[in-house]
């Protein structure tokens, strides 16, 4: 079944409500949405990200291939990390959650006492449905809006946002040969679309 999502004239309405945060929920939910928002970053992934993962000065994430969220298949594909490309915008984000932090080695802390020892990965959806989508977006349904509008609005080729979205190679000649990271390209679309975001409502 397909994730709920929605069509790009809804987004700017969407931002708007989740820079507000009518729903008074709390800060670190609002920046791991946010976060979700400008990485499409599955939320297991996202809400499992540690701070010894970010090199600040080459302003690249870099997520174990073993973290849960990111489908890889152990001992097939699990050796290979996923890189995320620090746009300023990000940037932010992760230094707001930074004055959160009380030593905890998760970027987004658990906001009560859980089986987790970050973010509960439901968190973004929880957030999403305070807002009144619930039954219209799931957060893995923003990356649909993201590979939709990033090829439509943004002329980034498929391959670039794909790579940027976690997928590896899917047939068996570029399983055996293709290793590239296409990072500059990454960053260049994740910087037109950060500020694409920004452009239609988001606050930092």
């Amino acid at each position: 079944t397909h994730h709920p999502t929605i069509d790009w004239e809804e987004v700017p309405e969407l931002l708007e409500k989740v820079s507000l945060n009518p729903s008074n929920s709390h800060p670190i939910s609002q920046l791991a949405v946010k976060l979700t928002f400008m990485t499409f970053l599955r939320s297991g992934a996202l809400t499992r990200l540690e701070w010894k993962m970010i090199d600040w000065e080459k302003k690249l994430i870099t997520i174990d291939g073993s973290t849960s969220g990111l489908k890889r298949r152990k001992g097939k594909n699990d050796d290979k990390p996923h890189h995320v490309p620090i746009t300023p915008q990000m940037e932010k984000i992760l230094l707001r959650a930074k004055r959160f932090n009380q030593g905890e080695k998760y970027v987004f802390p658990p906001l009560k006492k859980s089986r987790f020892d970050h973010l509960d990965p439901s968190a973004p959806n929880n957030f999403l449905r305070t807002l009144g989508y619930e039954g219209k977006l799931v957060a893995h349904g923003w990356r649909s809006v993201a590979l939709t509008n990033g090829i439509d609005l943004l002329k980034t080729p498929r391959e670039v946002i794909k790579k940027q979205m976690g997928h590896l190679p899917d047939n068996k000649v570029d399983k055996a040969y293709d290793q590239s990271l296409m990072l500059e390209e990454r960053r260049t679309f994740l910087n037109k679309w950060c500020e694409l975001l920004v452009a239609n409502g988001l606050e930092i």
